[in-house]
């Protein structure tokens, strides 16, 4: 495999959690978030360059816990203001890399991303202008006409085809050279992922590979309960087939 980056943003305050700490170094079955999210890229890929970005007031914290919890090889480099610029900044840290390079743009609050999700993504990337992993649409879907600033006035919207509709996840992997090229375009307000930078640059042979539904991102406590059930679940299937093996 070509030289291989991993970029993990992990700088946000993650005020819509409603807890002091940052949701990414909160508690997650005895380590924090942000270590389950770089040690699985470090099993995945284990030879990348992990790169994670910070804020300035959490780097000396992360520093003390990473080497508590024994975590995975990597190093830090502050944020911006906005996702956006964190990327960037990350991205300004890769010097001398290989012509064909990738880079893969993961959320901190991601930790549950499977072998199976990073290796389709970095695999997809290398066929287009980048890869994003995607899942369907369980939920029923409404497009509104009218924008409103309560969610409990009734507005006017029409019913659509969720068939059409994919719900993207990260990591988001692409060539480096592009990414780089994408991120020197001024900073708009409609970049909502890399993906988003990358189409407004003119990249737009976007590949979608297989996400998975527990590749949660963590947003609110109950997004945490739910990553815990996740992790005991698969660490019962783990413990049960180490026995089926055993016996």
């Amino acid at each position: 495999m070509a030289e291989c980056y991993v970029v993990i943003v992990a700088a946000g305050k993650g005020s819509r959690f409603g807890s002091q700490m940052p949701k990414q170094f909160l508690n997650l079955e005895g380590r924090p978030v942000l270590a389950h999210t770089i040690d699985a890229f470090r099993r995945a890929l284990p030879q990348s360059r992990i790169i994670v970005v910070l804020s300035a007031e959490m780097r000396s914290y992360w520093a003390e816990e990473a080497e508590r919890y024994g975590v995975s090889q990597h190093e830090t480099v502050i944020g911006g203001a906005t996702r956006w610029e964190s990327v960037k900044n990350a991205l300004l840290c890769i010097h001398d890399a290989d012509a064909d390079a990738l880079v893969l743009v993961h959320d901190g609050a991601r930790p549950l991303v499977d072998r199976a999700t990073i290796l389709a993504a970095a695999e997809g990337a290398r066929k287009a202008d980048g890869a994003i992993p995607a899942i369907a649409v369980s939920d029923s879907l409404r497009e509104i006409s009218s924008a409103t600033d309560s969610d409990r006035a009734f507005i006017t919207s029409r019913s659509v085809d969720r068939a059409r509709y994919r719900a993207m996840q990260t990591p988001q992997a692409f060539a480096l050279a592009r990414l780089l090229e994408a991120y020197r375009r001024p900073w708009s307000p409609t970049f909502t992922d890399d993906a988003s930078v990358m189409e407004a640059a003119g990249f737009t042979n976007l590949a979608l590979t297989p996400g998975s539904p527990e590749n949660i991102k963590i947003t609110n406590p109950q997004d945490l309960a739910v990553a815990t059930a996740i992790l005991r679940m698969r660490n019962t299937h783990t413990t049960e087939n180490q026995k089926d093996k055993e016996g």
